[in-house]
């Protein structure tokens, strides 16, 4: 679920690079004085190789970011390479494009795993289980910072593990696309109990984010759980909105 904060770090360390045996630190201090959100503590190698400690994004904090970039590529007017993320609870990687004329930038073969607690923001109830999650992202576009194009999936047994008053949720499971400019990640499972759960979770380009989940057919056992969790009714649905962001 945090695949946009690789696609933006992604950005940040290929467009202030210029050169990949620019070394790291240069670079991250270029990016930080571009966008004043990106921020670090510390910086070693170089753009061909090199680690970025403690990376934060706006109201996000990111984790520890190693970078190798395929210095053949920009025979082809692209900075391409491997990204890969790691923080308390999370590990990932993607391979990235980025054109260096008109500015697209593609993640391509990512793979995101997580323990649902350590998600930033997430509701209480949620992050104190011992929920997964993965996320499985073929290719995903932006153009300018804005979401173009994406084809993944994302899965999480966060619910399954609630077990709010002997209510217990389904498995979630759904594709991520492009919404408006921004990403947008979907999942949707079935309870035991007759319940359809939707869960939609919207990240604009400054890493904002807002998670609106709906219960539909809800049980009167399912009724009392999902409030204890926050959810309010909203005609014959209970629905939670939930904005996350921070660290």
């Amino acid at each position: 679920m945090r695949i946009f904060l690789i696609a933006l770090a992604a950005l940040i360390v290929v467009a202030g690079a210029g050169l990949t045996l620019l070394p790291m630190s240069m670079a991250a201090d270029v990016a930080s004085q571009r966008l004043p959100d990106f921020k670090f503590k510390e910086a070693s190698g170089s753009v061909w190789d090199g680690e970025l400690k403690q990376v934060a994004y706006g109201k996000q904090f990111i984790g520890d970011l190693k970078v190798k970039t395929d210095l053949m590529s920009l025979v082809t007017g692209k900075a391409a390479g491997v990204l890969a993320l790691t923080r308390d609870g999370f590990s990932g990687q993607a391979n990235l494009i980025y054109g260096l004329t008109n500015g697209t930038l593609e993640l391509k073969e990512m793979k995101l795993d997580g323990n649902t607690a350590m998600v930033p923001g997430m509701p209480a109830a949620i992050a104190k289980v011992d929920g997964k999650f993965s996320l499985q992202v073929k290719d995903l576009q932006f153009v300018e910072g804005a979401c173009e194009a994406a084809n993944g999936e994302v899965w999480t047994d966060a619910l399954t593990k609630v077990k709010v008053k002997a209510w217990v949720g389904p498995e979630l499971r759904g594709p991520v696309t492009c919404e408006g400019g921004k990403l947008q990640v979907q999942a949707k499972g079935k309870a035991a109990t007759g319940e359809d759960v939707l869960a939609v979770l919207s990240i604009g380009q400054h890493l904002d984010m807002e998670l609106t989940a709906t219960v539909a057919n809800a049980t009167p056992g399912a009724v009392e759980a999902l409030r204890d969790v926050g959810f309010v009714r909203d005609g014959d649905r209970l629905v939670l909105h939930h904005a996350m962001g921070g660290s």
